[in-house]
């Protein structure tokens, strides 16, 4: 939460979390609550929609960036150290735009 009311209007902030179980455990959901932070219930969370879920497209980008010609990681350091420096080469227009359209694009998919 500090790096959402540090850089954002927690008003307009919505958690919509894939639908891992782990998501959706009692104490995320309590924390939530908590924190007066508003999340797409489980049940309007679509299975298998990826259009409706840009995320997925940007940790597809970021996944084909990582592993670009085949590299590998030797150290868990290694691969943070790869994935900050591949997360600030991804243009944030691109990734504002991606998420611009998404309750247009709900809607369209509901």
């Amino acid at each position: 939460m500090p790096f959402v009311t540090s850089y954002h209007n927690k008003e307009k902030v919505l958690f919509w979390p894939d639908l891992a179980s782990s998501h959706y455990g009692n104490n995320v959901l309590q924390y939530l609550d908590q924190n007066d932070v508003q999340f797409v219930d489980k049940k309007f969370n679509p299975q298998n929609c990826p259009q409706a879920r840009p995320i997925e497209t940007l940790w597809s980008i970021l996944k084909n960036m990582v592993y670009d010609e085949g590299w590998e990681a030797k150290t868990i350091n290694q691969l943070r150290r790869r994935i900050a420096k591949k997360l600030k080469e991804i243009d944030i227009k691109v990734v504002q735009q991606m998420f611009s359209g998404i309750r247009r694009q709900l809607r369209k998919n509901a």
